[in-house]
């Protein structure tokens, strides 16, 4: 049974328990202005981050003030580019479903939600903002938008994942013009 939506649904058979129900929620890609009138991308029910590289290391603590929670913690730090920004253009109501991609993965993992195994990404164009530095081991503070683009990088294939899959995050993306 199909639906457009708003309305509720009524499905009246007679069940069995190899019966299947699949709900499929129409969703489209969003844009969302945040912290800075920075760029977050959106789809249904999920944030997106972007895919960044890890690389995961076992650090003695060795700590000589405060509270200590064990010998040794884990520290990532990133091994790709991580400091893109995205042009209005791209943002703008009528360019959204061309230049952002929806790419659905059809792996069945018993767990999806990582690096690895995202169930959904989302393809886009980003260019690198070198002015946007690490500060202290993270992402230094978020530059203003809209920027306009000094540098002359060349755009990139930036790949989105949900928030949820990402250790390392850039959610929020300074967004530019010519």
């Amino acid at each position: 049974s199909e639906s457009e939506g708003g309305g509720i649904v009524k499905i009246s058979r007679e069940w069995k328990n190899t019966d299947v129900v699949e709900l499929v929620l129409p969703m489209k890609v969003k844009v969302d202005n945040w912290y800075e009138d920075s760029a977050a991308i959106e789809r249904g029910p999920l944030l997106y981050a972007l895919k960044i590289g890890e690389k995961w290391d076992k650090v003695k603590d060795d700590r000589k003030f405060g509270e200590r929670y064990g010998d040794w913690y884990y520290e990532v730090k990133p091994t790709s580019a991580w400091n893109y920004c995205l042009s209005e253009n791209d943002l703008k109501l009528e360019s959204i479903e061309e230049k952002f991609q929806v790419i659905k993965h059809t792996k069945n993992d018993k767990y999806p939600w990582n690096i690895e195994n995202t169930p959904i990404e989302i393809r886009a164009k980003g260019k690198r903002m070198n002015e946007w530095k690490m500060y202290n081991g993270s992402a230094g503070p978020l530059p203003y938008s809209v920027q306009y683009q000094i540098q002359t990088e060349p755009e990139e294939e930036i790949t989105l994942i949900p928030y949820g899959c990402t250790t390392l995050r850039i959610t929020e993306f300074p967004i530019t013009r010519k």
